[in-house]
């Protein structure tokens, strides 16, 4: 059947660069795209096609997810780790008292939040992120876990150092691994946090 409305301005071959480009680098603009296609094809257009022809194949702007930063040595190291425990038995792993300590916003969250909205109804309830000042704080809990069964979970108040890691450790680390039946010998395991390879920690 004919087509109706205004051709497209990219032909299939150009919209497939389009996406290759966007690809490889996902954090451009639609802005930039537009003036480099114009650049390499030599044609007047203006971003909201660039932006349709995304639309089309599937990708919409959203906020990006935080991660850590990772160097390739890391990485290595987590996949060298991974290889060497990944054919220990499970009754190894029955043994093994994994540590975190994680903080929790009392009220709202750290990050954006985006909603679906229609122009002019930024100011609606539905539409609002309630906050309260200062921030509505936040609550820093230590615990531990295992196979069996969850730890003790503590919770610290001010600073985190060394010293408190140390308390929190003989508070809770012997009394957690009775409690799930892994005694004597059980292995504990946490991640490099200064705080947790300080010296008399490791001691």
């Amino acid at each position: 059947m004919p087509r109706t409305g205004r051709p497209g301005c990219f032909t299939e071959r150009e919209e497939r660069w389009i996406v290759r480009k966007v690809t490889c680098n996902p954090k451009t603009s639609a802005f930039k795209l537009t003036l480099k296609a114009q650049q390499r094809f030599n044609k007047s257009t203006n971003p909201e096609a660039v932006r349709n022809i995304l639309r089309k194949y599937n990708f919409h702007g959203q906020v990006a997810r935080r991660k850590p930063f990772l160097s390739k040595e890391r990485l290595r190291a987590h996949l060298e780790f991974a290889k060497s425990y990944i054919k220990k038995p499970l009754k190894f792993w029955n043994s093994v008292l994994f540590v975190d300590e994680n903080k929790y916003n009392v009220f709202g969250s750290d990050g954006k939040q985006m909603v679906l909205r229609k122009p002019n109804s930024e100011l609606e309830m539905k539409n609002l992120t309630p906050s309260v000042k200062p921030g509505g704080g936040s609550q820093m809990v230590w615990g531990c876990t295992s196979v069996v069964d969850v730890g003790n979970l503590h919770f610290i108040d001010g600073m985190m150092d060394k010293y408190m890691y140390l308390y929190i450790l003989k508070q809770n680390l012997q009394h957690s691994a009775e409690k799930m039946g892994i005694l004597p010998h059980y292995k504990l395991y946490q991640d490099n946090d200064p705080n947790n390879n300080a010296h008399i920690c490791r001691l």
